[in-house]
């Protein structure tokens, strides 16, 4: 049953939050705040805005980069001592949970300035329950070729208004009222990623109202920490292993699982395939067809109940304070 969705009027001012998590990248998070006080708005009035951010380091290392004596709308701290990405979300809820959207943006991450104007006009054009909008790669200097023509780190690109049945956090604005029906992220998922994944399925089922907003631009920078091969085979494994736990959560039938392995041994056959022939198609054609191989491997492990934790415990501090590093800034708007 579809959702009756509230509307309001495109000039009535309401209340959004921008919720923020964020750990151990305090030189990011600083280059976002910078982006965020450049956000205008042309075609919706300015909303009353704030900043949320949700700091899951224990030592509090976000803290001094959120104290800004001069920022167009008020900036909230808050520590979530209790490591885990999806606990983390959930601490921006409930601190939150009073406004009438929340948008939520990767501390990485570098939105246009219209950014968030064009998702508040796609959401009262198309009187949806959740936007999106694309997440451009920014390739640093030093990223091969190979990467940047392979489209490893591209994302599919729709037209505004299309409907999108698979959101995640990195760029994603909704209603709150959302949270009366899925009130929040299933923390099984902190360690091993796919979090909002299955956060926006659940909101799929439900029945809410799910569209895409083509101009609500965020760029993602890109170094060679994870442009690189063993990066892209990890990735590939992660990506199906917890697609196969978002997808055994919400279906447990023996059937389903069936056909997941079935599709699986289909997908793994096509990048053998792939492999095979990519000596005729180059590094990129090599990779990829290893990364689907990667994707099959890692969803069957996850139908047979093994989770892959790449975030969990001290890998994960490596991980996220060394793999989206930078070494060169990334040019935006290539």
């Amino acid at each position: 049953m579809q959702n009756v969705p509230e509307k309001h009027a495109p000039n009535e001012p309401i209340d959004v939050v921008i919720c923020i998590a964020t750990f151990q990248r305090p030189q990011l998070l600083q280059t976002l705040f910078e982006a965020l006080a450049q956000l205008s708005f042309r075609k919706v009035c300015e909303p009353s805005l704030q900043i949320l951010v949700v700091d899951n380091d224990a030592a509090q290392s976000a803290r001094p980069v959120c104290q800004i004596a001069r920022f167009p709308w008020p900036i909230h701290y808050v520590c979530e001592p209790l490591r885990g990405i999806a606990r983390a979300r959930n601490r921006a809820i409930v601190c939150a949970a009073q406004a009438n959207f929340l948008a939520f943006i990767d501390d990485d991450e570098v939105p246009v300035t219209h950014w968030l104007d064009e998702l508040l006009w796609a959401q009262f054009q198309f009187q949806a329950d959740v936007v999106s909008g694309p997440v451009i790669p920014a390739f640093t200097d030093e990223v091969p070729k190979w990467i940047r023509n392979g489209r490893f780190f591209h994302r599919p690109v729709f037209e505004t208004g299309h409907a999108v049945n698979l959101f995640s956090t990195n760029n994603a604005f909704m209603r709150t009222k959302i949270l009366r029906t899925v009130p929040c992220f299933d923390e099984q998922f902190n360690f091993s990623g796919g979090e909002d994944t299955h956060f926006f399925l659940r909101v799929r089922e439900a029945g809410f109202r799910m569209i895409y907003s083509r101009e609500g631009v965020v760029y993602e920078p890109v170094a060679t920490q994870r442009a690189n091969f063993l990066w892209l085979l990890r990735r590939g494994f992660q990506v199906g292993n917890s697609w196969a736990h978002c997808e055994g959560t919400l279906h447990s039938k023996s059937s389903v699982k069936a056909l997941r392995v079935l599709k699986e041994f289909v997908h793994i056959g096509r990048g053998f395939v792939d492999f095979l022939a990519s000596p005729f198609g180059g590094k990129a054609q090599l990779v990829r067809s290893l990364q689907t191989i990667s994707a099959g491997v890692g969803t069957l492990a996850g139908v047979a109940g093994y989770r892959f934790l790449p975030y969990g415990g001290v890998q994960e501090t490596r991980l996220r304070s060394a793999g989206r590093s930078q070494r060169t800034p990334p040019r935006y708007g290539l």
